[in-house]
């Protein structure tokens, strides 16, 4: 109970002074006081010993350790599309306006978005993507050129590089000058 009113149970001893002033409830009665005026029970739904608490807090610490670092190690894809193919995958794509109006518009957006997931620690990559290979590959699916399709043809890309062990992500990637739009 002192716990979930926000005292230190290791330290709540100090104020157990009810012989000196009489007029004050003995420390286990003024918990359960307060905890009956605060949350309107007279006791609590589980009861952990301090020794549990501390193993519950520490498996959720190291549970959210484990979550960052496998963040940290895993890849994050994003599709890559030269400055050639961008009228293609607009025509295909069902879902043209969210791409943007124009191939500067997309890619400045895109590389906001990779940056964004590197600040956060994500190893995020660059995959390009054949825009003819991506709608056979829909089409062969029957599925829509979409923003979903396009995910899952990256991931799919992703996997045969990773299990082939080619270089090909690295290899195809567009030379930083490619794209670029001087303002």
């Amino acid at each position: 109970m002192a716990r979930e009113l926000g005292m230190n149970p290791k330290k709540i001893g100090r104020i157990a002074n009810h012989k000196q002033e009489p007029w004050k409830l003995p420390l286990p009665q003024f918990i359960e006081h307060l905890y009956q005026k605060r949350f309107g029970k007279s006791r609590p739904d589980r009861v952990v010993c301090i020794e549990e608490g501390t193993r519950q807090i520490d498996a959720k610490k190291a549970v959210r350790r484990e979550a960052r670092r496998k963040a940290e190690t895993e890849v994050c894809g994003i599709a890559w599309y030269s400055p050639e193919q961008w009228d293609r995958l607009r025509e295909i794509s069902v879902d043209r306006d969210t791409l943007g109006d124009n191939y500067a518009i997309w890619l400045a957006k895109a590389e906001n978005e990779w940056l964004q997931k590197k600040d956060a620690g994500a190893n995020a990559q660059k995959v390009p993507v054949d825009v003819n290979e991506l709608e056979a590959w829909c089409r062969s699916r029957g599925w829509v050129t979409n923003e979903k399709s396009r995910a899952r043809f990256v991931a799919r890309i992703m996997r045969s590089s990773e299990s082939a062990g080619d270089e090909r992500i690295e290899s195809e990637m567009p030379s930083q000058d490619e794209g670029k739009i001087s303002f």
